[in-house]
């Protein structure tokens, strides 16, 4: 048997997905700056290995951030723009899925870096990140645009109770 999912249904539900990961990551980034900047936490006298993972960060980051962009714009383009908006959208979500999961990584790593090494302006990274997230979070009109949507698939997506996908 399948599920009909309505606009506003399938927005609530991949907004939730989407944002839990954001959230997880910018708490725990914040507990960790917390407890590094409280003192309870005594950071590696070794200077090499931190100088090593702030390195390896950066790359992270930089891997991260440009695989996010890559692999969604490729896991989109995979998805056959002739079929209806039924079909389409199941192939969405593992590529929203995908993005998440690259920008979430820095972000993590950042916050463990930071707890190994005491930096505390690593504490920018998940920051910043969360506020990517916010800016490329799956709304209507970036769905719209990104799947290039017909004027008719547009409006279903604007009208909460219009069936948008099924499962």
């Amino acid at each position: 048997m399948s599920q009909s999912f309505t606009s506003q249904k399938y927005f609530s539900q991949i907004n939730l997905i989407y944002f839990t990961q954001a959230g997880v990551m910018l708490v725990f980034a914040a507990v960790v700056f917390a407890l590094v900047y409280s003192g309870q936490f005594v950071p590696t006298a070794d200077q090499s290995l931190a100088d090593n993972l702030t390195y390896l960060l950066t790359a992270v980051v930089i891997v991260g951030y440009a695989g996010a962009h890559f692999l969604y714009r490729h896991m989109l383009s995979r998805i056959d723009k002739t079929k209806d908006l039924k079909q389409k959208m199941p192939g969405y979500l593992p590529a929203l899925l995908a993005r998440s999961a690259c920008l979430e990584l820095p972000g993590m790593l950042a916050a463990v870096v930071l707890f190994l090494t005491a930096k505390l302006y690593l504490f920018a990274i998940p920051v910043f990140t969360f506020i990517v997230f916010y800016l490329m979070r799956p709304t209507p009109a970036s769905i719209a645009e990104d799947l290039q949507l017909s004027d008719k698939e547009r409006s279903m997506l604007n009208d909460p109770n219009a069936i948008i996908a099924e499962r």
